[in-house]
């Protein structure tokens, strides 16, 4: 092939290449693809068909504080009035008796009584005899009485009374006894702390 052919031969190839790149233009632009954004222009993200738009988070409105009380300090409750309970006072014993000898069964100690008083219990004494009385605080004779025993030198029952009167409530002593035979003291002694009510 002279020269000639080897130029045509070529022309027509470039002329081949150049229809070739031409095609592949116009496809590329058919294709559905967006065209790359110019410089400047912001990029938008590509929205789904199928899906909707995300709502906008609203911000919840501020809630108002509720004022804080302020603190008070604290305060002791005043102590109320201390009540105490009234006891029965008596005096040293000199010569207690024996529980084989006289016992007291009724008032018990430190009960609260009104006149007249019933004194129950029992006791051995000679020819059924002993004596019974009340003391205030300061030893002052309230009543008095002399009881008999429903036997003597056994130990047996008795009940007497003794009437009193106080204006108040009085701490007072029931004093239940015998007189010694020989010299006249009292012996054989029940004490029994009581409160004497007006």
């Amino acid at each position: 092939m002279d020269r000639n052919g080897w130029l045509r031969m070529a022309a027509a190839a470039a002329l081949l290449a150049a229809a070739g790149a031409v095609l592949g233009a116009c496809s590329d632009r058919d294709d559905g693809a967006a065209p790359p954004p110019t410089a400047g222009e912001p990029t938008r993200p590509a929205s789904s068909p199928s899906s909707p738009p995300a709502p906008t988070p609203t911000a919840a409105p501020p809630t108002a504080a509720s004022p804080t009380p302020p603190a008070t300090p604290g305060r002791p409750t005043p102590a109320g009035p201390t009540t105490v309970q009234m006891t029965g006072v008596c005096p040293p014993n000199p010569d207690p008796a024996p529980a084989n000898v006289a016992v007291v069964t009724q008032p018990a100690p430190n009960a609260s009584v009104t006149s007249p008083l019933t004194v129950t219990g029992m006791v051995e004494a000679f020819e059924a005899t002993f004596q019974a009385e009340l003391l205030d605080a300061q030893q002052n004779q309230l009543a008095h009485v002399v009881g008999m025993a429903q036997q003597g030198q056994v130990l047996s029952p008795f009940s007497v009374q003794l009437t009193f009167s106080v204006n108040q409530p009085t701490p007072g002593c029931l004093r239940v006894y015998q007189q010694s035979a020989r010299d006249g003291s009292d012996t054989k002694i029940v004490l029994v702390p009581v409160v004497l009510l007006p």
